[in-house]
């Protein structure tokens, strides 16, 4: 034992002399003690010394991948959203990825209660000894005296090596953009990309047409001469964002009022197209009143009048609006109680009840739905096609088709090789029951813990493409603290999908930091300071991609210029006669004609 813990110890000392520059606050959590391995079962894999390390050796991806893991134990609390760092040194002696890299899970868990823990986060490690670490802030809190600290390995076929790992702990309050951090960076991102040329080429083919004004007097004869600016106003492609309802409507009593205004004038500035990012989800719009229950009741009230006043709202601004979602496809917590409590016939009847109300409620501002979210499970047994049968996919999309004529998509998050197979096995099955969803939406939640290639990203997209009609990115973030990386990333997709034939739009999930999922993904921190991300924004959707000019109408009353499709106000003036009108710029628009009185 002593010769276990000497050599645990010498492998501390080389993290230490590896690790990232702490600033003076950081706090380590765990205890200078031996790592302590699970007990795995002969078909789980093994666990063994090796020269002062740990040999974990995977045969393949685990139901449980924690029975495969190391741990430690420590007592220090850590409060909610509290800034932490997690540090591991390790390298992958054995992996079924190309690159060599092993896959492993990074937990800080509360062992008084499982479900309610601060992290749990997928890492790589690469093929030489080497020290990464990554900043996270606690899901939940942690009391003290519950925590421990895990290194799961049971995430593929792969043979893991660990020295050990650390957890740090920074002051309440810690501003999570000074945390240490480690350089990342993706192929594709060079400014020389070919990618980049080819991608261009296609924005000006796909996204431009020959836009062409007649400018008239009250008797139909053409204007010569007549000064005309053409201004676009919207995007039709759909660059979007995630919006909570109750903020944009200023009914949230928890923001300030300055902050809720801030919230709608970027929302307006920005986007062309928004979703209600939890307002029209299954039990958050379509619940009955309960006498029992008053605090649900009000809430739901209060959803529903701001989430119908948003809905308005975009339209009023010749925004486009996503719904989501229909359907979750594995049992969240309130299925799975629904399911314990009526068994599948009452998870059905409450689908059903959600189908019946937000499909009429939203048929006259909704353009899409987001039918199917996650057919591609984490948890295998959750799937709704085990717990209801195996071509509830296809059933319960045609049942939905019945009801609504938008465009219904099946939503996913492939952004591994593995769930991105999980995604086209399930469309395919969908098409082969004969039903073919109208399109495949993207989730695209990003971190710089692993950045897949811009080339990676198009294959994927490309997977189901042949399949179905259209694409969309839904759900787009990227967490990562390096102001620059999070900005080429954001460039790079923006560029990439508004290039591709099939996408409708660009949707990210949400744009400050003080009303966000993912924090250090925001574009805005919480002080409204803004990332560098929000200046590539501006560049590209309001300006690159944006058309403004200035003309004189020909002989024939005309003018003609190549045009972003979109929402235009056309401003004519001839002799001191102004007037303005607003136009749709599409593919199958006609020539619109002005007249001037």
């Amino acid at each position: 034992m002593k010769t276990l813990l000497a050599a645990a110890l010498i492998f501390i000392g080389v993290l230490r002399a590896e690790e990232p520059a702490l600033p003076p606050e950081a706090v380590a959590l765990l205890p200078e003690t031996a790592l302590k391995p699970t007990q795995p079962k002969p078909e789980e894999g093994t666990i063994t010394q090796v020269d002062g390390a740990w040999r974990l050796t995977s045969p393949g991806k685990l139901e449980k991948s924690y029975n495969l893991s190391l741990s430690r134990a420590f007592t220090q609390p850590i409060a909610k959203d509290q800034v932490c760092l997690f540090v591991i040194k390790a390298r992958a002696v054995q992996a079924e990825r190309a690159d060599g890299k092993g896959r492993i899970t990074a937990v800080v868990q509360n062992i008084k209660d499982y479900g309610h823990s601060p992290l749990w986060k997928a890492w790589t490690v690469g093929k030489e000894w080497e020290t990464t670490f990554f900043v996270f802030q606690a899901e939940h809190e942690l009391p003290e005296g519950a925590g421990v600290a895990k290194v799961n390995a049971g995430e593929a076929k792969q043979v893991i090596e660990v020295a050990d790992f650390q957890v740090y702990r920074f002051p309440v309050g810690f501003d999570v953009f000074q945390a240490p951090q480690m350089k990342k960076t993706y192929a594709g991102r060079e400014l020389d990309a070919p990618w980049r040329a080819e991608a261009d080429a296609r924005i000006e083919k796909l996204r431009k047409g020959q836009l062409t004004v007649r400018v008239v007097d009250a008797e139909g004869k053409p204007i010569e001469g007549a000064k005309v600016n053409v201004a676009m106003k919207r995007h039709l492609f759909g660059f979007g964002s995630a919006v909570d309802p109750t903020m944009l409507s200023a009914l949230d009593s928890k923001i300030s009022v300055p902050d809720q205004a801030k919230y709608r004038a970027i929302t307006d500035e920005l986007f062309s197209r928004i979703v209600p990012e939890n307002g029209l989800r299954v039990n958050q719009i379509d619940v009955a009143d309960d006498p029992e229950k008053p605090w649900a009741t009000e809430y739901q009230r209060r959803n529903r009048a701001a989430t119908l006043w948003m809905l308005q709202w975009a339209q009023d601004r010749k925004m486009t609006t996503r719904g989501h979602y229909l359907v979750w496809c594995y049992l969240e917590d309130w299925a799975r109680k629904v399911v314990k409590e009526r068994g599948v016939a009452g998870l059905l009847d409450t689908y059903e009840r959600h189908f019946r109300f937000v499909l009429p409620f939203c048929a006259p501002y909704v353009a899409e739905w987001d039918a199917l979210n996650h057919p591609v499970p984490f948890y295998e047994p959750d799937a709704l096609y085990n717990v209801i049968g195996p071509d509830f996919y296809p059933d319960i999309y045609r049942k939905i088709r019945g009801q609504t004529d938008k465009l219904l998509f099946v939503n996913e998050d492939a952004f591994n090789p593995e769930r991105a197979d999980g995604f086209e096995k399930h469309v395919r099955h969908m098409i082969e029951r004969g039903v073919t969803p109208d399109g495949c939406g993207f989730q695209s939640h990003y971190h710089d813990a692993e950045i897949p290639s811009v080339d990676d990203i198009w294959q994927t997209w490309n997977r189901v493409a042949p399949l179905v009609k259209h694409l969309t990115v839904t759900e787009y973030d990227f967490q990562s603290l390096d102001d620059a990386l999070h900005a080429d990333h954001m460039r790079d997709m923006l560029t990439l999908a508004f290039s591709h034939p099939q996408m409708t739009g660009f949707v990210i999930w949400g744009f400050w930091e003080g009303r966000h999922w993912k924090p250090t993904a925001a574009m805005f921190k919480a002080d409204w300071t803004e990332r560098p991300a929000v200046k590539v924004w501006r560049d590209l959707v309001k300006t690159k991609w944006w058309t403004n000019a200035t003309l004189t109408s020909d002989a024939e009353g005309k003018v003609t210029l190549p045009a972003f499709f979109g929402w235009y106000d056309i401003t004519m003036e001839k002799g001191g006669v102004t007037k303005t009108q607003e136009i749709k710029h599409t593919t199958s628009a006609g020539r619109p004609v002005l007249k001037l009185p």
